[in-house]
């Protein structure tokens, strides 16, 4: 219908601000009681939460003069008592809860389940540091578990393609949030482990989702998933998207990544990188060999200078000729030390003639034994009359019978 020609049209701007000023008057400073959800601390130094409770939830902001001054920095999960009015942000039109004073109550319920399981799974060593895995430098093949409608899935799809397309993909969709997510999650998991025990060169696993609130993040705070991912035979990063949010899935991986694009960026070489390192590689050995080659041309260059190989037959005929000197030596020594010995004997000869009995039979004397019998007799007394004696004389021997001694 056409706008009647007493109608007073007021601008967004104006509305906006009137009931901010309604909402203001009739809800001043109060005490209300939720459960911290969605909590962002900006640059700026303001909060950014939401209070919830099971029946609904309020956006929320604290002011930085207010947040210095607050005794703790609260956290999604936490139940806490807040001071504050109600008011409207006029750029959005969005009425929010200004915080003045944070109380903290204690843990809600939406976090004291996961607070405890946490408890249980850390006894049990599931965060242990020791039981991380590393990642191989260049993956072969990577398996990726998210919802294939997601735009994470693409973004991931796309840096595998620019960084390292020779890596083979696995996609294997789940829900990533919802009842049916942590069972449809650990079952991708163990499915994929099953095929890395039956053979298939798997390295790596991605377990992500895209962005979304804190409340979407219960499927990875599963007890199944948990020991889904601690039994995995496959190195796991947990990528779920969000900075601030640690999941049991985060702390249970062998790594965690702010983002699934942050996963693949730290899991994917660059190509160029590495085509850059192999040529800067190729560079240095080819230089190595090159100066291995100068290397051994020098020290050929020097050998080929010494007199040994330049005329290899000189030490040959050297030590010919040296062998010939020495035999040359050897035999005058040998003749001079037989002229000496044989010289030396002649005198001996000489002696020992000197010495013999025959020469002093040649001087007139004789030598008389017993016949038969090679002894000298010295006395009269050493024979009897009728005994026969041979007496040697310097031209022959008289064989005589004794006829007295005396």
């Amino acid at each position: 219908m056409p706008m009647p020609a007493n109608a007073r049209p007021v601008t967004i701007g104006y509305l906006t601000q009137a009931i901010k000023a309604r909402l203001e008057e009739h809800f001043p400073d109060r005490w209300v009681i939720g459960e911290i959800s969605s909590f962002k601390h900006a640059e700026s130094g303001h909060l950014y939460f939401d209070l919830k409770d099971a029946e609904s939830r309020i956006p929320c902001m604290m002011p930085r003069g207010f947040a210095l001054r607050n005794r703790f920095l609260p956290k999604d999960g936490q139940s806490v008592f807040a001071l504050g009015a109600v008011t409207v942000y006029a750029p959005r039109g969005q009425y929010q809860f200004q915080v003045k004073e944070i109380q903290q109550q204690g843990i809600g319920e939406a976090e004291l389940a996961p607070q405890q399981l946490r408890d249980s799974l850390r006894a049990k060593g599931y965060f242990a540091p020791e039981r991380k895995r590393r990642f191989p430098a260049y993956p072969r093949c990577i398996a990726l578990v998210t919802s294939s409608t997601s735009a994470a899935i693409r973004d991931m799809l796309e840096l595998i393609r620019q960084r390292w397309p020779i890596c083979r993909v696995i996609v294997r969709h789940s829900t990533v949030q919802g009842e049916a997510a942590p069972m449809e999650l650990a079952s991708r998991l163990r499915e994929l482990s099953l095929l890395k025990r039956r053979g298939m060169a798997i390295d790596v696993l991605v377990l992500g989702r895209g962005g979304g609130a804190s409340q979407d993040l219960g499927a990875f705070n599963t007890e199944c998933v948990a020991e889904a991912i601690y039994d995995c035979l496959i190195p796991v990063v947990s990528a779920v998207g969000h900075e601030t949010d640690v999941t049991i899935a985060d702390l249970v991986a062998d790594r965690r990544a702010e983002t699934p694009s942050a996963a693949i960026t730290g899991l994917m070489p660059d190509t160029w990188d590495v085509q850059r390192e192999l040529t800067g590689l190729g560079q240095r050995l080819t230089e190595a060999m090159l100066n291995q080659v100068r290397m051994r041309q020098q020290k050929l260059t020097v050998l080929q200078e010494r007199p040994a190989l330049r005329r290899p037959l000189d030490k040959l005929t050297q030590l010919a000729q040296r062998l010939d000197d020495v035999q040359q030596r050897l035999n005058r020594a040998a003749t001079v030390k037989h002229a000496q010995q044989t010289q030396a004997l002649a005198q001996l000869a000489e002696q020992l003639d000197a010495l013999s009995p025959l020469r002093v039979l040649g001087r007139g004397y004789s030598l008389t034994m017993r016949a038969g019998t090679a002894t000298v007799l010295r006395s009269a007394t050493d024979v009897q009359p009728g005994e026969l004696i041979r007496t040697k004389l310097a031209d022959g021997e008289v064989l005589s019978r004794v006829e007295r001694a005396s």
